[in-house]
């Protein structure tokens, strides 16, 4: 199903539904007749419905530019160690670590969108 929106609401603390689904509800809308569906299920369990837009956010290419990244950091770590500078190895291999470690929320938010 393409989400075009999102309706969300905050579950009133008396509420018998705040036991089962928490303190937010979010449900997804592919269409117009749809999102009107969820507004009036979230206004029947006493919730304020606030709906919005789904975002695009174009994970591959972010995850591509950070995967080009650590390689570019160890192909100058290594090119670093080989012509004996060992401080920009060490700033290289920062970056090398600095940049996998963000490729991983990248690549979970990639994974989750699918």
């Amino acid at each position: 199903m393409t989400t075009s929106h999102y309706v969300r609401g905050q579950v009133p603390p008396d509420s018998p539904l705040r036991a089962l689904a928490g303190r937010t509800v979010t449900l997804p809308a592919a269409d117009l007749p749809q999102l009107a569906d969820r507004v009036r299920e979230l206004r029947r369990a006493n919730v304020d419905p606030v709906v919005l837009p789904a975002r695009y956010v174009p994970w591959t290419p972010i995850a591509l530019s950070l995967a080009a990244g650590v390689l570019a950091a160890v192909a100058t770590a290594l090119a670093a160690i080989l012509t004996g500078h060992p401080a920009l190895a060490w700033a290289a291999a920062g970056a090398m670590v600095l940049l996998g470690v963000a490729l991983f929320p990248v690549l979970t938010h990639q994974e989750m969108d699918r």
